[in-house]
């Protein structure tokens, strides 16, 4: 026996630094997933705004001020010019942009991260935290794309599937669409509605004085908000008028989960265990293309039309502000006076598209209904 307990001891320490290394990454992996969508630990230090838009104001025209809030991984801190400190100066004097951190470690290893809000007064408020664009692309895809088959089959009123002589036939819903419908919809609308509607004629303002040159861009994240809110609004119609069956849910689910699984051992048996080094690159690979979906058309809309229109909202805000003539100087020839000040037919197409997509593409369920009824 002392020599069986001895051998078990010797595997087991062994295996001690692999399971502790495995066990270290899953906690981490889930510890970045839940921060992703649920950041916790973040204090306001909206005081750092109140002495860098001091620094926005009266530097003079032309000099260059840097961003206080800088992550303690950052390589550099995004330096202002003069629309930069126009745009800044109107969020922050206009409290449509607040400030949070996060500290870990203590004493000379402390380290900071920042987030950033629609309203100062909101500054640690989840809802009205700014997304940048992946992030704002990434969920809204992962939450919208995997359920469009599933609403358009409920507008026809049936669903397309595989008869005995290998022919596609219609058939009857299969009963899980509406509870699907009902649960994308909702995180849709409570994810992204709320930044929607604090977005609204501040976006363009709020994302200025962001410091972050890793995470991506957040201008079209505005549209991706839109866009995604009222994604949500029309799978809750369509729910809403469909049977929520629990059970047809669940052994959807089930079925879907169990099918992935046996593919993935048909490829392993067929191919071999190498086949599995694949499925990190096919995961990437497939959240690319469906964040495509999300972010190429809402880049097009921002950058072609909607920023500009943002743009004549926040003069209109700086117009009303009381701002000293140092920044009337700024003002003049800067960026932010161009793009203010552009009066251009892509604008108002632009426009035009952009609310004829909301209408008959991501409205359709509601507004094809509404029509029928005249």
């Amino acid at each position: 026996m002392s020599a069986v307990r001895g051998f078990l001891g010797s595997v087991w320490h062994g295996m001690q630094l692999p399971l502790y290394i495995v066990w270290a990454v899953v906690v981490r992996v889930a510890s970045s997933v839940r921060d992703f969508f649920w950041p916790r630990g973040y204090q306001p230090c909206n005081e750092l705004a109140d002495a860098f838009v001091e620094a926005c104001a009266n530097s003079p025209a032309g000099q260059a001020v840097s961003l206080p809030w800088v992550d303690s991984s950052a390589a550099s801190s995004v330096v202002m010019n003069n629309t930069g400190r126009l745009l800044s100066f109107v969020a922050i004097a206009s409290g449509w942009f607040g400030v949070a951190v996060k500290e870990t470690g203590k004493g000379k290893a402390v380290k900071r991260s920042y987030r950033y809000y629609y309203r100062r007064s909101l500054t640690g408020n989840w809802f009205a935290e700014i997304w940048s664009v992946p992030k704002s692309g990434f969920i809204a895809a992962a939450l919208a794309i995997p359920f469009v088959d599933m609403a358009r089959a409920v507008m026809k009123g049936f669903v397309m599937v595989r008869g005995t002589d290998g022919f596609p036939v219609k058939s009857a819903l299969l009963g899980h669409e509406g509870l699907m419908l009902l649960v994308s919809g909702l995180l849709l609308v409570l994810c992204f509605l709320p930044r929607a509607i604090l977005g609204r004629g501040t976006h363009l303002a709020a994302i200025a004085p962001i410091n972050s040159t890793v995470r991506g861009g957040y201008g079209c994240a505005q549209v991706i908000n839109w866009g995604a809110a009222l994604g949500g609004l029309s799978y809750l119609w369509l729910a809403i008028g469909t049977e929520w069956n629990v059970g047809a849910a669940v052994s959807f689910i089930t079925t879907e989960f169990t099918g992935a699984i046996e593919n993935i051992v048909d490829r392993v048996n067929l191919v071999g265990p190498h086949i599995l080094l694949l499925l990190p690159v096919s995961a990437i690979v497939g959240a690319i293309f469906g964040m495509a979906w999300t972010v190429l058309p809402a880049a097009a809309f921002w950058y072609v039309s909607l920023r500009f229109l943002e743009a004549r909202k926040v003069k209109a805000q700086f117009e009303a502000l009381p701002f000293n003539s140092n920044q009337a100087a700024m003002y003049g020839g800067s960026e932010f006076e161009v793009v203010a000040g552009l009066r251009a037919p892509q604008v108002a197409l632009g426009f035009l598209v952009y609310v004829g997509v909301m209408l008959g593409v991501i409205l359709y369920p509601i507004t094809s209904m509404i029509m029928n009824l005249f």
